[in-house]
């Protein structure tokens, strides 16, 4: 008998609304092999998909006591204390509500050099008082967390990351493309855009771009996606549980004025409860979390099923779209867990 997945897929492909894929599953810290079909070993930019995986370098910073989720930046990035910005703290950026969000004023010669960013930030009027407005930061989220990683490690972030975070998580293939944007490696597939209005802004910041754009830039498998989630919920060594409980709280909610004023709940770099994950009627608590990508992909986990799913695509589709492919496919997956 077909599968829930297989015409679930079928019938995104009738629409025309998939092009490459891949979708990996754990369930009970196992990869399940069932799906292991629809599974590709090749490269996909997951873009924001990655945010989490950027925070996991903050929550790992937090639990071995070398920073606090609390702390103000300006503890370890005085210059950044500048117009009013001295009360902004790290957990504030990991919720979108630091008030440094939009970038419409940077020029495109800014980024040209990565200092220059960090002065802007540093001369940034915030939008609004930290921990009050949600505006989604796209790409102040990395820039912001990596540059407070790299002074409190001294070292890049990239050698952060795989020393805290990609390492003790055997996170085989996921890398942060900061490198000629131009000059993507082949084992990539490429990504195009279907049903957009507009072309995205990061795209054009990939061909302007010679600073890191950590934000966005996030590459990996499916699989490694999907064990990322897993290890969040399954692996009781990486980080101790008060941290966990800590990351896997809601810390705001409410209406994201940078995301067409979507009602939201964050946690520490995580996204709660959305008809994303699972149809609404099906699942809608606060232990299935997850992060979206670039109108493409997505990685998500249920703490109460303890489920960790990855979505990859290359097609751009439209915010509506997306969430439409998304939902037909974790909803596809989840049926066919209840049935193998």
């Amino acid at each position: 008998m077909e599968s829930f997945t297989k015409k679930a897929l079928n019938k995104l492909n009738d629409e025309g609304l998939i092009n490459n894929f891949s979708i990996s599953v754990y369930k009970n810290n196992k990869k399940i092999s069932f799906f292991e079909e629809f599974e590709t070993k090749k490269k996909f930019f997951v873009f924001s998909a990655g945010k989490p995986i950027i925070a996991a370098v903050i929550w790992k910073l937090h639990d071995i006591g070398k920073l606090k989720f609390d702390d103000k930046i300006s503890k370890f990035w005085p210059e950044f204390s500048k117009n009013n910005k001295d009360s902004i703290k790290i957990k504030d950026v990991l919720t979108h509500t630091s008030g440094v969000s939009k970038t419409t004023d940077l020029s495109d010669s800014d980024y040209t050099e990565l200092n220059r960013i960090y002065r802007w930030l540093e001369n940034f009027q915030p939008e609004s008082k930290p921990g009050v407005r949600i505006a989604y930061h796209e790409v102040t989220y990395g820039w912001i967390l990596g540059e407070i990683i790299e002074r409190i490690t001294k070292k890049s972030f990239e050698e952060a990351f795989i020393e805290l975070v990609k390492i003790p998580l055997n996170l085989e293939d996921v890398e942060f493309y900061t490198k000629n944007l131009n000059d993507l490696p082949e084992k990539i597939i490429n990504h195009y855009s279907s049903k957009l209005p507009t072309i995205p802004t990061i795209f054009k910041l990939f061909a302007i771009n010679k600073v890191p754009l950590i934000s966005g830039t996030c590459i990996t498998r499916s699989e490694d996606l999907a064990k990322f989630y897993n290890q969040i919920i399954n692996n009781r060594d990486w980080i101790s549980k008060s941290t966990r409980d800590e990351i896997l709280k809601v810390h705001a909610k409410g209406l994201d004025y940078n995301d067409k004023m979507k009602y939201v709940k964050l946690g520490l770099g995580i996204r709660f409860d959305s008809d994303i994950f699972f149809e609404k009627e099906i699942d809608s608590t606060e232990s299935t979390f997850g992060h979206t990508g670039m109108v493409s992909s997505i990685g998500w986990a249920s703490i109460k099923n303890n489920i960790a799913v990855s979505i990859c695509n290359n097609l751009l589709l439209s915010s509506a779209l997306n969430r439409y492919r998304l939902n037909v496919i974790s909803t596809a997956i989840k049926k066919d867990l209840n049935t193998i």
